[in-house]
């Protein structure tokens, strides 16, 4: 009896087989192009930077020519700002020329305070095709550097590390460190480490609006020491090396921008990006308010002041 099987459970399970193999037919629909904006905003030391760069979702054509979008960035306090089209070079890193289609705008030349912190701005951006995207910010408030309190530009000996100190930026989310030094092919060279770019680009993060320090170099190179020459790393960990310079920008970054570029704590699919845009489409209104102080690889003399008081007497 154990070969026998009752006919109505033959039944069932006869249908349950039948059924497994037919398909449902599923239709497939196309992706569509989603319009993308990316308008950055930088005041503070020099002249203000207002940049748009406008691309699509799918990297595709899209509905419209965006080469023809209308880009206009109005003020609380002022007169409104209308960008212009230009290459798209003047949007894009070096890398992503060439790879990422789209097209770029740009603020005529601004003079410094045209744009100040704690202004309150706002985006609108139409497309040919009546497609349109809009949005608004405060930029944090004004802040000054604390060390190095020379001016403009300033000397660090060899070996000595310049913690970098600001005071606080109302509506700031987060800080960032930027410092571009050059010359190091030959600073190195006589310690036998050869190079074979002769600068560096190094960027650190304070993470919040209370976080207002950061130390030059050894804490400007988090997000970049798995990318850079073991020797030179190992190098900037002691100082800016004697004969090399670096431009240092220290940004106030507003909410806007720290979400669309933030990473999630946990997030395997990658950057997590807050849109601040509403509309056809998503994208961000960002701002900073940055301070700019150039470091020399030197000994302070009388033409060029010590970033720390003890190694050239008060600054100034």
């Amino acid at each position: 009896m154990r070969g026998f099987r009752p006919p109505l459970l033959s039944g069932v399970i006869v249908a349950l087989l039948v059924s497994a193999c037919e398909l449902d037919e599923v239709s497939l629909t196309e992706p569509e192009d989603a319009l993308i904006a990316e308008v950055y905003l930088k005041v503070g030391d020099g002249p203000s930077e207002l940049s748009a760069f406008l691309h699509w979702t799918l990297g595709g054509s899209g509905a419209s020519d965006l080469d023809q979008a209308t880009v206009r960035l109005e003020r609380s306090g002022g007169p409104a700002v209308s960008l212009f089209k230009t290459d798209v070079a003047e949007c894009l890193v070096p890398e992503l020329v060439g790879v990422v289609a789209g097209s770029c705008f740009l603020a005529p030349p601004l003079s410094e305070g045209a744009l100040g912190p704690g202004e309150r701005v706002s985006v609108r951006i139409a497309t040919p095709d009546g497609q349109s995207l809009q949005g608004g910010m405060v930029l944090p408030t004004d802040f000054v550097l604390g060390q190095p309190a020379a001016e403009g530009v300033c000397a660090l000996p060899p070996g000595v590390p310049l913690e970098f100190l600001w005071s606080r930026s109302e509506g700031a989310w987060a800080y960032s460190g930027e410092a571009v030094i050059w010359g190091l092919r030959d600073a190195l060279a006589p310690e036998g480490i050869e190079l074979e770019e002769d600068s560096v680009t190094l960027l650190g993060i304070s993470i919040s609006e209370t976080d207002t320090t950061m130390v030059f170099p050894q804490e400007f190179g988090v997000f970049d020491r798995f990318d850079l020459d073991r020797d030179l790393a190992l190098a900037l960990q002691e100082g800016l090396p004697l004969g090399a310079e670096a431009r240092v920008v220290v940004s106030a970054l507003e909410r806007n921008y720290v979400n669309w570029v933030r990473g999630g704590s946990f997030n395997p699919s990658g950057l997590v990006r807050i849109p601040s845009l509403r509309g056809d489409g998503v994208g961000v209104l960002g701002g900073m308010v940055r301070r700019v102080v150039r470091v020399v690889g030197a000994l302070p003399d009388t033409e060029i002041p010590g970033c720390i008081p003890e190694t050239g007497g008060p600054a100034g």
